[in-house]
């Protein structure tokens, strides 16, 4: 009966993380439903939002500023550390990054990615569109920068994807 209650209880807290993604975040885990656990385009969780001035003042803000303010009111969790490269995303809501393989030259895995409707400013080009992701009707593209690289703009959209990704080099 313990068990059967262990159960129960695991169930409830699964279902509830996917209620905990209020306004533009909400989420689907998917990993498992196809062969090599992904949904559409190897994309499974994402929390995204647009950005509102009523939040916090984005002059010169990055989107991980923007994150911060969210984190504040309790409508974001989410874990990092910096690197040689700016803050890496290491948990949101709880799900973090799992690596399936390792080695001297290469990694595969599921990471946090950002994307964004961002584009270019300024002659700096913020994202691709190579690699999109449609949100909600939203086509956001896959940042070339961070959390901490990409500007926070008024207005635009951004969002935090959960995705297997392979790489050599």
């Amino acid at each position: 009966m313990k068990k059967l209650n262990g159960f129960f209880a695991a169930l409830i807290v699964a279902c509830a993380l996917t209620f905990v993604f209020a306004f533009a975040g909400c989420a689907t885990d998917a990993r498992g439903d196809q062969p090599d656990g992904t949904i559409a385009d190897g994309h499974s969780i994402a929390y995204a939002f647009t950005v509102s001035e009523s939040l916090i003042t984005v002059d010169d803000g990055s989107m991980l500023d923007y994150m911060n303010a969210l984190k504040r009111k309790g409508e974001l969790v989410f874990e990092g550390e910096d690197g040689s490269y700016g803050f890496y995303i290491t948990s949101v809501m709880g799900i973090g990054s799992v690596a399936v393989s390792s080695t001297d030259n290469s990694y595969s895995g599921w990471d946090w990615s950002v994307y964004t409707t961002v584009t270019t400013i300024d002659g700096t080009t913020y994202s691709d569109d190579k690699t999109t992701f449609v949100y909600n009707g939203v086509t956001l593209y896959k940042a070339s920068y961070g959390v901490s690289g990409v500007p926070c703009v008024a207005g635009q959209s951004y969002a935090l994807v959960y995705e297997f990704s392979s790489m050599t080099w």
